[in-house]
């Protein structure tokens, strides 16, 4: 872990100028004076993959702003089944309930090796009772993230498309704007918890997809390589037979 000033960051004296304080995607709006009289840290942090950044019911003393890497939000069933309610992706924020209620919502693990910024509850809370500028980009990020998370539902949850369909739909959910030509990687067992299926229904979607050319393995294990636009057609030409 490497801790941060707000003033150091904000300088570009942090090392890690893709996510300087300019950049961040909550203080992107703020100005130097905004951080002129606070003092706390941020922590710029690295997890491997399948790390547990926090967990549900868990004390909320930090947000998390996501660089580079993947994390699922997991909600588990009195018997231990995991439901994946959402895949994050870089520039995605993750805890923001803490900010209204004790603790977190979610279990939050990674999925990749993945870089975090852990900024902590407080400065947010005092930088939106201190300056406005902070306001419009809080409720974006959460519009953003019930928008998304009412997505998921609405895409990939059972219905009257196929397992296959609904692996495709995940495919391009699960794209970054910096590669969309490749899709973070899931085990089947995530697939069957996003999609409500069993894991061996995930294999054969996703060997039928291979068949079709339209998804092969990329040079990295936590990645896939996809047929954007002919998953897209696929689905086109799912809906209008539907």
């Amino acid at each position: 872990m490497r801790a941060i000033t707000i003033k150091s960051a904000w300088n570009g004296h942090s090392d890690c100028e893709g996510c300087s304080i300019r950049q961040s995607v909550l203080f992107a709006d703020l100005v130097e004076a905004d951080f002129a009289l606070l003092h706390e840290q941020i922590d710029d942090l690295d997890y491997p993959s399948s790390a547990v950044i926090y967990h549900a019911g868990a004390h909320g003393d930090w947000l998390f702003t996501l660089r580079a890497g993947a994390i699922k939000l997991v909600r588990y069933s009195n018997d231990g089944n995991q439901r994946i309610l959402r895949v994050l992706r870089p520039g995605d924020v993750c805890g923001l309930e803490a900010l209204v209620r004790p603790g977190y919502d979610h279990t939050a693990i990674t999925l990749a090796p993945t870089k975090i910024c852990r900024i902590p509850r407080t400065l947010i809370e005092r930088l939106n009772r201190e300056t406005p500028r902070l306001q419009k980009p809080l409720f974006e990020h959460w519009y953003a993230a019930l928008a998304e998370a009412d997505a998921w539902l609405a895409e990939l949850a059972a219905g009257h498309a196929d397992v296959k369909t609904r692996v495709a739909r995940l495919l391009l959910r699960l794209r970054t704007e910096e590669a969309p030509g490749r899709a973070i990687r899931l085990s089947l067992e995530d697939i069957g918890a996003i999609l409500g299926v069993a894991p061996e229904s995930a294999s054969r979607a996703l060997g039928l997809l291979r068949r079709s050319n339209l998804l092969t393995d990329a040079d990295s294990r936590y990645h896939w390589r996809i047929d954007a636009s002919g998953l897209a057609a696929l689905l086109a030409a799912h809906d209008q037979e539907n």
